[in-house]
């Protein structure tokens, strides 16, 4: 089994599954233009290597060993629901879903360039990590909502009701021709009220939550580097490798004797 665990971490299978990726991913493309009898049977190749890339790749594990370890793994369980999603039924209640699978297969070439791993996990754990910058946004965010309501819902339609208030903050967020609420309000005795409830919105969303998201999130990537920095030049002392070293042991000093 360690023949076939050296054959599916290989540069060659790594290369060809990588290729079988971006094959999968022209494809899926191709389907929105042309969905030939072709497309369909070269989408249907590429699920079926993924299913082998899989099976091999769970079968090395439990001849090693490592099954928990592979199983505990996000990105294989990942690619083992995206697997077994696609293949869901193209009719029926669950089509729609099918098709959403299908589509994330590409999502597949993130595992495979180390880079884009990286990044992904520094996503994953700043959404972790930032609850409580989510919920201080929030707080603001509500508070402003209601202001606004409290302030502008006579006059301005875009803050009749809280809703409509947290989306159009939103809209001001995002920078989206904010000024035009901030002119709607020319040669009225509120004037004032709504250049400084609009600008000081700005300058706390923009220049102080996103960058408190923006510090969070560089933090998490020097963490995540510095674990995969660890990780890589972590001795493997798995029990696996120790086997392997006595046996190697073994094989030397009986060939000193003979």
């Amino acid at each position: 089994m360690q023949a076939l665990k050296r054959f599916t971490e290989s540069a060659p299978f790594s290369a060809f599954v990588f290729a079988t990726i971006v094959l999968n991913g022209v494809l899926v493309g191709w389907q929105t233009y042309d969905n030939a009898p072709w497309v369909a049977l070269l989408l249907t190749i590429c699920l079926w290597i993924f299913v082998v890339e899989l099976a091999l790749k769970l079968v090395a594990a439990i001849g090693t060993r490592t099954t928990r370890a592979f199983l505990s793994d996000g990105w294989n369980l990942f690619d083992i629901a995206i697997v077994a999603g696609s293949f869901l039924p193209d009719a029926g209640p669950l089509a729609a879903i099918a098709r959403v699978i299908r589509v994330l297969r590409v999502f597949r070439l993130v595992r495979s360039i180390p880079e884009l791993r990286l990044i992904v996990t520094v996503l994953l754990r700043s959404v972790v990590s930032m609850k409580y910058i989510t919920l201080l946004a929030f707080i603001i965010l509500y508070i402003y909502g209601v202001i606004g309501v409290k302030l502008f819902g006579a006059h301005l339609p875009e803050y009749a009701t809280l809703h409509e208030a947290f989306f159009t903050l939103f809209r001001v967020l995002t920078g989206d021709n904010w000024t035009d609420l901030r002119y709607a309000a020319k040669d009225q005795p509120w004037q004032w009220k709504s250049t400084f409830y609009h600008v000081s919105w700005i300058v706390v969303s923009t220049f102080l939550l996103i960058n408190l998201i923006v510090g969070a999130v560089l933090n998490n990537y020097q963490e995540v580097q510095e674990a995969e920095r660890n990780k890589n030049s972590k001795l493997d002392a798995s029990d696996t490798r120790l086997k392997e070293l006595a046996e190697e042991m073994h094989t030397i000093l009986k060939a000193r004797r003979g």
